[in-house]
């Protein structure tokens, strides 16, 4: 007796133990993320062809051709470097039982697939350094939901640039706010980038703020697109954003120096930098002074600033408007060229050596001040403004 009883549990012990290596090799099997493999991912129109979902297209592919760079100085950079060839379709998914992972937005398929074009990072999924490993079950909300979650939210350029557009393509696809029961989105920077959220009108009973790492699985999840690819914005995108919030811009007059002041990457000669710019008639401006930035910014006639989110309100010039970008040898970046460029503004740029230099592959921002050649910025003012020097 004694020993069947013994018998039958070490059986019982040994069926277990199966059973959890069968559901773990399951597990491992079912999760693309697991032990850093790389995520298995499909783009929108695909997946919805590939799995019946709805794919409402606003936008066809199209190609993404820049006016050539206008340097001013000595030293160049290239702006291109990186830019996507072309301009995805863009749309709006709708997806069943997804799961929305977090502050970066990321949305897996209830298939485990991750879909890479509502993030700025696209195709380059090896780059996303914030995908999750495991899949979580996530909570649960029932209803509809639209996704509003972008890369870096919190930061103001981003918002300007991948958030509010993304209302523009679930507009055209032909949806309302009525027809969504929650919007999942970033909290917005304090300021600015509050005053144009609340202009969107989204009822606060159906936001839900994803400033965590929480995950949602949603029962139907409506997912704009990324509007434009990274570093690289369509046209539509400026005239939307004029559209919207500068509909009727006085006649431009204004001449902004948009000062980094409180933050990195900062002229080291700043105190020369601003006697040249006051002889010169422009204004010392820190945006994050002002609760309506972007109308400054369309009634402004000629903008400079060093790259940083600051110079998001190019967005919100008129066009035509002149720009000159100083750019940190150390942080060459892409963003404000290619927006210039989608809103018809006449860009040019002074490239700037920076104090220090990270390797060709460093990831981020740069935090080194840089020098401003002070004859080589007073030439390029005068040509600008089509002043004597």
């Amino acid at each position: 007796m004694k020993h069947t009883i013994k018998k039958s549990s070490l059986w019982v012990f040994a069926r277990k133990v199966r059973n959890t290596i069968f559901r773990y090799s399951r597990k491992v099997q079912n999760n693309p993320l697991l032990f850093n493999r790389s995520p298995k991912w499909l783009k929108s129109p695909e997946y919805a062809k590939r799995f019946n979902a709805k794919w409402h297209k606003v936008f066809d592919r199209m190609p993404a051709r820049h006016s050539p760079v206008v340097f001013h100085g000595a030293l160049v950079a290239d702006l291109q470097r990186n830019l996507e060839p072309e301009f995805p379709e863009q749309g709006v998914l709708e997806l069943t039982n997804a799961l929305l992972y977090g502050k970066f937005g990321w949305i897996f398929s209830e298939e485990g697939y991750l879909l890479p074009d509502h993030s700025q990072f696209g195709r380059h999924v090896n780059q996303m350094k914030t995908v999750p490993r495991f899949l979580p079950k996530g909570k649960r909300i029932k209803g509809v939901c639209l996704s509003l979650v972008t890369d870096f939210g919190e930061v103001y350029g981003h918002f300007i640039h991948d958030f509010l557009p993304r209302m523009e393509l679930f507009n055209k696809a032909g949806y309302k706010i009525g027809d969504v029961d929650h919007i999942a989105c970033r909290k917005p920077p304090p300021g600015n980038a509050w005053r144009l959220f609340e202009q969107l009108e989204i009822p606060s009973n159906k936001l839900i703020w994803t400033d965590s790492m929480t995950a949602i699985r949603v029962d139907i999840l409506l997912a704009p697109s990324f509007p434009g690819t990274r570093m690289n914005s369509p046209n539509w995108v400026p005239e939307f954003l004029r559209q919207k919030f500068t509909p009727l811009p006085p006649p431009p007059t204004r001449r902004l120096y948009v000062s980094r002041s409180g933050f990195k990457r900062n002229p080291v000669n700043v105190e020369a930098v601003n006697r040249i710019l006051i002889r010169r008639g422009f204004e010392i401006y820190n945006p994050s002074d002002h609760i309506d930035s972007h109308i400054d910014f369309s009634e402004a006639t000629i903008v400079v600033g060093a790259n940083g989110s600051g110079l998001a309100g190019l967005a919100f010039c008129q066009p035509g408007t002149k720009v000159l970008e100083l750019i940190p040898t150390d942080h060459v970046k892409s963003y404000f060229y290619t927006l210039s460029d989608a809103a018809g503004l006449d860009y040019g740029c002074l490239v700037c050596r920076s104090t220090n230099e990270r390797g060709p592959d460093a990831w981020g921002s740069s935090p080194y001040d840089f020098y401003v050649n002070e004859n080589e910025f007073d030439d390029a003012l005068a040509r600008i403004t089509g002043e004597t020097k």
